[in-house]
């Protein structure tokens, strides 16, 4: 009898490493980091009123540090773009913000216009809102934000910027920027002292690498 017992003994010692080994290969494979991006690295759209060319640049970041963007807003007559062009470089490379969002912006002259202030929203596919900040104020027509949110995996998503209000120097910044000499009002009056508010919507989705 004590003959049939050891060999079973050191046949379930020999196991234990192998097991060991199999737990250890499973937490490896589970803990690789994923990133987190928007399916297109540029958005861009004509607002309502037609003040702005309104763009969305995303970069790829990790699920932790959360989903960059940068909202620019731009005179609307500025080219639209489907994505950097070649050997572009960002205009704000220098800094730690475009260093851990991974973006690209393009090096391109971009006619940004000043805006006073705006709301940011995220809609699920089935219209409930996931994400939103309000009365955010961008600096240079430039706003950055970082968005986090419980579970990045949701698929299509709408981004509304809304309540846009332009700073009181838009009329004057609108005519000093010029296209082929001739002043562009990006469909304000002339007589327009106070432009109205504005806003945008884009259909996109989140992309989970």
């Amino acid at each position: 009898m004590k003959y049939i017992v050891i060999p079973l003994f050191i046949i379930t010692i020999l196991s234990l490493p192998n097991l060991g080994f199999s737990q250890s290969s499973v937490n490896s494979s589970a803990g690789g980091e994923k990133e987190v991006r928007l399916a297109s690295p540029i958005l861009q759209k004509v607002s309502d009123k037609g003040t702005y060319l309104v763009t969305i640049k995303s970069g790829q970041s990790s699920l932790p540090t959360g989903l960059n963007i940068e909202i620019v807003f731009l005179n609307k007559s500025s080219p639209h773009l489907s994505g950097p062009p070649p050997n572009s470089e960002s205009n704000i490379s220098s800094t730690e913000y475009a260093k851990n969002s991974g973006m690209v912006i393009p090096s391109v002259v971009e006619k940004t216009l000043p805006v006073k202030s705006y709301d940011i929203a995220i809609n699920s596919k089935d219209g409930k809102e996931i994400w939103n900040k309000t009365n955010q104020v961008p600096q240079g027509g430039r706003g950055p934000q970082t968005i986090a949110l419980k579970d990045y995996n949701v698929g299509n998503v709408t981004i509304t910027i809304k309540n846009i209000v332009p700073d009181p120097s838009l009329v004057s910044t609108l005519n000093d920027q010029k296209v082929n000499g001739t002043q562009v009002l990006a469909g304000l009056s002339q007589n327009s002292s106070k432009p109205p508010t504005d806003s945008v919507k884009f259909e996109t989705s989140i992309v989970v690498v």
